[in-house]
């Protein structure tokens, strides 16, 4: 049974750089729209990692918000310029065009319909991670995740439920469940659907996963995470030398310092262009940039390690190579 649910309004939104991460967008929208409620999720139709990088993402957004009064409020914001991860603003003329979007309004706007449509597919296949809380916590994870896992997949797939112990006390539940459902059509079901079952009357979702930091899978060079805490103070230098091959991407360049790597022979010098989310490396007296690390003595003692991951972590960022199958 489906509750009207008048406390979680969908939004449409446009007038947002579409040179943006999947993650850059879901990241800088929750902010946005924050004061109108808490943001559920910001759907991307289409949206996947590589093609976010190539193609960039959607024209529109769909918001999911919880609270009364959350579309007004929401409205209220249309015509203002997206905040950036960074301080930053939209570029350009770009502005917010806001507008409500109830889940059972027949779409009169042909142009979206059609998007829609051509994403369909897609959507379809689209895994979410949501977090589930309002279960009475007392009954046994056994329990909770047979209901949860009967409760959600009268929305549609789910691919699997993760109820944990508390640490302190295993006697009870964590208060925040994960269920990993298949299509933004079940997501928006599981949103609206009330549960009558024991020890799961308050169930909700309440936040959905925002898409992964990395941009784009990129074979063969390395990708690398930023934090948003050291991407708004990093100095950004228009005069910094572009990365070695920027013609994968459409995203115009933002270049900046990456945290100081001590491992690195002088005089090479790692930036991080934070449009994509990769960290290259610079030399300082020729000028090249590359994206494998630069020739030293140790290279013979990285033989041992593994061709497809290498994980190296420093200062807050995660540097991650990928081995490419080809087929």
């Amino acid at each position: 049974m489906y509750c009207s649910r008048s406390t979680v309004s969908r939004i449409y939104v446009e007038g947002y750089d579409t040179w943006l991460s999947g993650y850059e967008l879901a990241i800088s929208m929750k902010k946005h729209f924050a004061s109108c409620g808490h943001v559920i999720h910001v759907h991307i139709p289409g949206y996947s990692r590589g093609s976010s990088l190539t193609s960039g993402v959607s024209r529109f957004a769909l918001i999911y918000i919880r609270g009364e009064g959350a579309q007004d409020k929401a409205l209220e914001l249309s015509g203002a310029r997206l905040e950036l991860i960074g301080g930053s603003y939209s570029s350009g003329e770009n502005k917010l065009v806001v507008k409500p979007y109830p889940f059972r309004a027949k779409n009169p706007d042909p142009d979206l319909a059609r998007e829609l449509a051509r994403t369909r597919d897609d959507d379809k296949l689209e895994h979410r991670i949501m977090r589930v809380d309002g279960y009475d916590t007392s009954r046994s994870v056994e329990y909770l995740k047979s209901k949860l896992f009967k409760h959600f997949s009268r929305c549609g797939e789910v691919v699997f439920v993760q109820v944990l112990k508390e640490k302190e006390n295993e006697a009870v539940a964590r208060r925040v469940a994960y269920v990993d459902m298949t299509g933004i059509h079940a997501i928006e079901k599981a949103l609206q659907l009330r549960c009558n079952v024991k020890g799961l009357e308050n169930v909700k979702v309440f936040e959905v996963a925002n898409p992964l930091k990395n941009g784009a899978l990129f074979c063969g060079g390395p990708i690398m995470t930023w934090d948003p805490v050291f991407d708004a103070t990093a100095p950004e230098d228009p005069n910094l030398p572009k990365p070695p091959s920027p013609r994968f991407s459409k995203r115009p360049s933002i270049i900046r310092y990456a945290p100081e790597d001590p491992s690195l022979p002088k005089p090479w010098k790692a930036l991080v262009d934070c449009s994509t989310g990769f960290k290259y490396l610079w030399n300082t007296e020729t000028n090249v940039t590359q994206y494998n690390a630069p020739d030293s003595d140790s290279d013979s003692d990285s033989d041992s390690e593994t061709e497809d991951t290498q994980l190296n972590s420093s200062s807050n960022y995660n540097l991650r190579k990928r081995k490419c199958t080809l087929a």
